[in-house]
């Protein structure tokens, strides 16, 4: 009893193991690469339960997934004409003398953080020239680095933190899908983006104390155009106050010689209804103009003229 059952355990373990020998498991995240004696032989890219000869041949999994590169963060050079530019009004032409200040700017450094996304397309090839993901990764960090640096060099701070960003991003792809194809590696790059891209400190100090410049020519050139501004409204102002004023004095002065024409047309009337009310009248009024001020003092004959009414008839 003991030695049947050891028997058929025996028979047991050993189909097991030349199942496993046998057939193997594609799962669907994989695809694989059937080797015999180290040379591929077949591609396996469906999913399910496959058949191989036993000890000669082998069975090598790829991830049929999308992978990830991430590089360690890198100082890059970009183009800094957009930074160095002094911001331009619509209606301002660019003058020759800042055209050949920007054409002699040189590249700014920033700490450009980047990652990658990809997947294998063809296991066979990628066997054949990368063998492994850490391979793999390792390439395309130097072919995404060399990527970046060539784009970067004729791309602005302006443009990278603008929505051209994407462009940007677009273009990198572009160039490291050319440069895989290129190298056939049997993989494709269908995502790159752009993390992080920091100033380097010295930069950041630069820019900053650029920045500080070129607003304070503004301020500038506002207040200048401000004060110019006020000036005109001043003169402006200043000249329709003269030209009020005149008219006003005209006016005043229409009305005033309309008022003395009505006053010695009066007078003349009354004088000559009576002359003698009238000339008593006038004479009232002088005296009340005198000698209002009780410090006027007169010196006059007792026969003047001017006293002919306080003498006794």
């Amino acid at each position: 009893m003991n030695k049947t059952l050891v028997a058929l355990l025996a028979i047991i373990a050993i189909g097991l193991i030349s199942a496993s020998q046998i057939f193997y498991i594609v799962d669907q995240r994989e695809q694989a690469i059937v080797l015999q004696l180290g040379s591929p032989v077949g591609e396996i890219k469906n999913p399910g339960l496959h058949i191989k000869l036993p000890i000669i041949q082998s069975v090598q999994y790829f991830d049929k997934r999308i992978l990830s590169v991430d590089p360690a963060p890198e100082q890059v050079v970009i183009s800094s004409a957009n930074i160095v530019r002094s911001p331009k009004n619509d209606n301002e032409e660019q003058n020759e003398e800042d055209n050949s200040s920007i054409a002699n700017v040189t590249g700014e450094p920033i700490i450009l953080d980047t990652f990658a996304r990809y997947k294998i397309t063809d296991p066979l090839q990628f066997l054949k020239t990368l063998r492994t993901i850490g391979a793999a990764n390792s390439r395309i960090e130097n072919i995404l680095n060399d990527a970046t640096r060539a784009e970067l060099g004729k791309t602005s701070l302006q443009q990278l933190l603008s929505a051209e960003r994407g462009q940007v991003m677009q273009d990198i792809l572009t160039r490291v899908n050319a440069s895989v194809k290129k190298d056939n590696l049997g993989i494709e790059i269908v995502d790159v983006r752009i993390v992080r891209a920091d100033l380097t400190a010295d930069l950041r100090t630069s820019t900053v104390r650029r920045m500080i410049s070129q607003l304070k020519e503004r301020a500038t050139e506002t207040r200048a155009k401000g004060e110019e501004r006020a000036l005109e409204i001043r003169s402006t102002a200043e000249k329709e106050r003269t030209v009020l004023i005149a008219e006003a004095e005209r006016d005043s002065q229409v009305l005033r010689g309309q008022g003395d024409k009505e006053s010695i047309k009066i007078y003349a009337d009354a004088f000559n209804k009576d002359k003698e009310f009238y000339s008593f009248i006038r004479s009232m009024e002088a005296y009340s103009n005198t000698l209002a001020d009780p410090n006027t003092r007169l010196i006059l004959s007792p026969d003047s003229e001017f006293f002919k009414h306080f003498s006794k008839q």
